[in-house]
């Protein structure tokens, strides 16, 4: 039996886009799932995952950057 609970962040409302960026399957995006949100994924509209939310993607200023590089422990 599928999942039900998977789905494709293009039709994800925990996806956030940058204010004008198109709903596409290659635009990059940010996953603001709680669970998830301390990971900074960085992801495209055609990436998906089992903690799917239907829904319009979120929009906010900064979500197509990369997300800065971690420094390394010494």
């Amino acid at each position: 039996m599928p999942n039900r609970n998977w789905g494709l962040c293009k039709d994800c409302k925990w996806w956030q886009l940058e204010p004008e960026a198109s709903v596409e399957s290659l635009t990059l995006g940010l996953c603001i799932e709680e669970g998830l949100q301390e990971f900074r994924l960085r992801v495209s509209g055609n990436s998906g995952c089992n903690r799917f939310m239907s829904g319009k993607p979120a929009r906010a200023k900064g979500s197509g950057e990369a997300p800065p590089t971690a420094k390394a422990v010494r």
